[in-house]
């Protein structure tokens, strides 16, 4: 008799574990009679999405779940239920579909449905759970995102860059061929400046794909900046302060123009000889030991700081979300310089 108890109250304890399960179920799990259409048990997270209370045993008829199926997904439910007519034991019939979850919101479910109960009159009550695919619908998107991403990029590379690339090579060998008079000659020249004015706007397009859009109305310094008597060079690569100093010449040739190839010799010139806050620094980001972050979190402690462009090769948001922190910084371009921008700068 006591082994009778025993096993009277096992089996009690796990019809109370899985009906404690059956509840806190995330999944949609119902029982659906074909006879009658309608539903004859479900948990508490089907009672939810169609707006019971979680004990509710109220009747839930097929066209009231039908009413909570997307639109176009109502065909599909069309199609599959053939197939539920014929289903033997042991066999599964499966469906994804958008179901109503909010007020103008709808959720992807992988809906299975196989045989629960079949009667020897042939009736059958068929159990379906309906899984949540919302996390992996999110991430086929964006997977399928990153696949155009890339095939765009691929595109860009391949028949823009490679393309103009291509053409600035044959140009430089042509350019100083004898057999070439000065006419050809700049217009050889203008095809090369047309050239990488085509590549500089694939760099900004692959940015653009990889990052965000960099068109930027934070910064406007054209225009309204006031008389600077000296300009600062502030980057490592000799060549491209060679280059930026011969246009800001062409602009203003009396220009005063100091050039430092490490950010401390620059804030330790500033130190000593920047008394009126009258000069125009233009700043690279990247060094070899100390950046141009670096040279700004010094600055910014001066009392007295002229103003701060950033000259950078570097086209990330990031970059030029970050520069805005800094008070003295009042444009963020990119390399390489203009003679345009530094007209409107100086002369404006």
């Amino acid at each position: 008799m006591n082994a009778i108890n025993l096993e009277k109250k096992s089996l009690e304890e796990k019809a109370l574990l899985l009906e404690s399960v059956f509840k806190h179920l995330m999944d949609l799990v119902f029982v659906y009679d074909l006879s009658s259409r309608k539903i004859q048990m479900r948990n508490p997270a089907m009672n939810k999405l169609v707006g019971l209370a979680e004990n509710s045993t109220e009747d839930i008829g097929i066209e009231q779940l039908k009413a909570m199926v997307h639109v176009d997904d109502l065909s599909l439910i069309d199609e599959l239920e053939p197939k539920v007519n014929q289903l033997q034991e042991h066999e599964v019939a499966s469906i994804e579909l958008r179901i109503k979850s909010g007020a103008d919101t709808y959720t992807y479910y992988l809906v299975r449905i196989s045989i629960f109960k079949q009667e020897e009159n042939g009736n059958k009550q068929l159990l379906a759970m309906a899984q949540d695919l919302s996390e992996k619908r999110k991430y086929e998107l964006h997977k399928q995102r990153n696949i155009n991403t890339l095939r765009e990029l691929s595109f860009i590379t391949s028949h823009e860059l490679r393309h103009e690339y291509a053409k600035i090579q044959s140009i430089i060998q042509l350019v100083d061929n004898k057999f070439i008079d000065e006419n050809e000659r700049q217009v050889l020249l203008a095809e090369a400046k047309q050239s990488i004015q085509i590549i500089n706007s694939s760099i900004f397009k692959i940015n653009h794909k990889l990052s965000f859009n960099q068109n930027d109305s934070f910064f406007e310094s054209t225009g309204v900046l006031a008389k600077f008597k000296k300009v600062l060079l502030v980057d490592d690569d000799a060549l491209t302060n060679m280059l930026n100093k011969k246009i800001i010449q062409m602009v203003i040739k009396d220009m005063p123009i100091e050039i430092f190839t490490n950010p401390d010799d620059a804030i330790n010139y500033l130190r000593t000889s920047d008394h009126e806050g009258d000069y125009l620094i233009f700043l690279d980001i990247n060094f070899p030991e100390k950046n141009g972050w670096d040279f700004l979190n010094l600055y910014t402690k001066f009392d007295t700081k002229s103003k701060v462009i950033m000259l950078s090769s570097s086209i990330d948001n990031d970059d030029r979300n970050r520069a805005r922190s800094y008070d003295m910084v009042i444009d963020y371009i990119t390399k390489p310089l203009s003679v345009d921008f530094v007209e409107g700068i100086l002369k404006g």
